[in-house]
């Protein structure tokens, strides 16, 4: 049952919290994706947009969009390798540290280049996917779900490659068929859904920033300095739960995936918590819970 799977999601993220809260560097490398993002937006993302705004420029536009669109890709994953890095290291009871993290993924830059470029084109692909589909009412709901569907089976598939790249070092495709065969092997092929644990913690997190967030608009016309106040509250609420959300997703996969290469329990976590993190099909056996 749903419930029966919020409550494993739950539990797996109070322990991969509690990894957090014994070693809070980890939450830095989110942070520096961050603004490593915000910056790279800006000076790449920007002048495309001005460029594509003028009529004798878009090629120039489409074409620094492209290489945002990459550099953004590659600091996002380049920063998750680093800090999958130092999530293994502080499992295994070593000191992480942010140089620590970034001194694995350097070394990884090649390999990360790599599949940053396979899954910027198949997000591409998807999205040209979707749009060639929609040209019609019934293409648009078509193409929904036809994209839905593969973008789920990708998000499965990929589950590990972070880790992979982090803990193995392996190539693009090397690692994307390591991270779909511990998935096949371990849980087998019966499965639904992504162990993923981001979405349950941002959800909980954000409901408090909306709370606020409406307050905020409700007093800004009587009281515009309160309603900012709130407003500027509300803002930041979500941005920690992306950040800690994130930082929590990293440590499980990455506590997942020591399980099922080498069957390591972390601290505070369970085999049989771990080895129910992807939910199985219903079948003859019965239902799932």
């Amino acid at each position: 049952m749903a419930r029966g799977r919020i409550g494993r999601g739950w539990q797996l993220a109070k322990e991969s919290w509690a990894v957090l809260r014994a070693d809070r560097s980890l939450l830095m490398f989110p942070v520096v994706s961050g603004i490593a993002i915000v910056l790279a937006a800006i000076v790449l993302a920007g002048p495309g947009t001005a460029l594509y705004a003028s009529d004798t420029s878009k090629p120039g536009g489409i074409v620094l969009w492209a290489i945002a669109a990459y550099a953004l890709t590659f600091i996002a994953i380049y920063c998750n390798v680093a800090l999958a890095a130092a999530a293994s290291q502080s499992l295994d009871g070593r000191d992480s540290t942010l140089a620590s993290g970034f001194a694995v993924a350097r070394q990884r830059t090649g390999i990360i280049a790599a599949w940053s470029l396979v899954a910027l084109v198949v997000g591409a692909l998807l999205q040209a996917l979707e749009a060639l589909l929609s040209e019609t009412p019934a293409g648009r709901i078509v193409g929904a779900i036809v994209t839905s569907l593969l973008s789920a089976a990708w998000s499965v598939v990929t589950f590990f490659v972070v880790p992979v790249l982090a803990l193995e070092g392996l190539g693009p495709k090397a690692a994307l068929t390591r991270s779909a065969g511990v998935i096949r092997e371990r849980w087998g092929e019966g499965f639904v859904g992504s162990a993923s644990i981001t979405g349950l913690v941002f959800l909980v997190a954000v409901l408090p920033a909306i709370v606020v967030g409406a307050i905020g608009v409700g007093i800004a016309g009587s009281s515009p300095a309160g309603g900012g106040v709130l407003i500027a509250i509300a803002v930041v609420i979500v941005v920690a739960a992306l950040l800690v959300g994130s930082t929590l997703s990293a440590i499980f996969r990455v506590v997942l995936f020591r399980y099922a290469t080498d069957g390591t329990t972390a601290p505070g976590f369970s085999a049989a918590q771990l080895e129910r993190a992807f939910v199985p099909k219903r079948g003859r056996r019965g239902r799932q819970i």
